[in-house]
């Protein structure tokens, strides 16, 4: 049973999950127009950043938390929450054509799900120390086999230990960024400002990587497509993270995750079906059935374990 104070971050997960679900198609296309995986992300980035300025122009209170940015009463290390999308980034980027599709996306939500269980019970987000219960462990456990089986069929390439690990890595990196921007948005109380300072610090380390590679001559000759929906990836990008930010703060890592995970996987079999005419496999329905009930585990848990209150400091 889900409780009525947590309705509302259940429904911004939701949503996140929808977004994450075109998020990545649109992505994918602009990567292969443009000819480079790695500058598709720096624009995404940028544009995440620029709609997050519209935002921010729109909210005085935010601007004034942003310049009070110093006094913030929150671990300093919490605004690195941005190098965790860098790092998504650079683990596609460097990863999928090696190990495929399919194992990266084992890799890293297993190491998302997973960490995230971690974060919740060492209490780096919001709300205190949440226990390694049953209930949450068999949800991670459902939540990994949902993945394994919703990615059967898919691209299977070489098994590279190395780059597995860094795509689980990756994961775990998701997981921290989620805490971190749910610490500050608790804090704050307003998810915008942990939006703002997420994307700029993504935005700053995914441009001096991108300005590496093509210093070092490996960055190619990119073809800068004119469609404009390719480049709407950055914007929902940027309600990706106001949401888990929002979302994160109320539910916890692992909560947060799990739904807007459930959300992702059915709105792709929908979009896979109704746009790309590609009826859904045996292994996607039974994912989605099992995140599904990874997502009513956790929940119940919740109901069950009020979490403690958040330790100061």
């Amino acid at each position: 049973m889900l409780d009525e104070a947590a309705a509302p971050a259940v429904a911004v997960a939701l949503a996140a999950g929808v977004s994450g679900a075109i998020q990545p198609k649109v992505n994918a296309v602009l990567a292969d127009r443009l000819g480079s995986a790695l500058v598709a992300s720096l624009v995404n980035f940028v544009i995440a950043l620029v709609v997050t300025a519209v935002v921010i122009g729109f909210r005085r209170q935010t601007r004034r938390r942003l310049r009070a940015l110093p006094t913030w009463p929150v671990p300093r290390w919490t605004f690195t929450a941005g190098i965790g999308g860098a790092i998504v980034v650079l683990a596609g980027a460097v990863a999928v054509d090696t190990i495929g599709v399919a194992i990266f996306s084992v890799a890293f939500f297993a190491g998302q799900i997973a960490f995230g269980l971690v974060v919740d019970r060492l209490g780096v987000a919001p709300g205190g120390t949440r226990p390694l219960t049953v209930r949450r462990l068999q949800a991670v456990a459902l939540a990994i086999a949902a993945i394994g089986l919703a990615q059967l069929g898919r691209d299977v390439g070489e098994l590279a230990p190395a780059l597995i690990l860094f795509s689980a890595a990756a994961g775990a990196a998701v997981a921290l960024q989620s805490a971190f921007n749910g610490r500050i948005t608790s804090t704050t109380g307003d998810p915008v400002a942990a939006t703002a300072v997420n994307v700029s610090v993504g935005t700053v380390v995914l441009a001096a990587v991108v300005a590496g590679v093509a210093v070092a001559d490996h960055l190619g000759a990119l073809d800068w497509p004119s469609n404009p929906w390719l480049y709407s990836g950055g914007a929902l990008g940027a309600s990706i993270v106001l949401s888990l930010a929002f979302a994160t703060a109320a539910l916890g890592v692992l909560h947060a995750t799990l739904t807007m995970l459930g959300a992702q996987l059915v709105a792709a079999l929908v979009v896979d079906w109704v746009v790309n005419d590609e009826p859904p496999t045996a292994g996607v329905l039974a994912g989605s059935v099992l995140v599904i009930a990874a997502m009513a585990l956790v929940a119940r848990d919740r109901a069950l374990r009020p979490a403690a209150p958040a330790p100061s400091g």
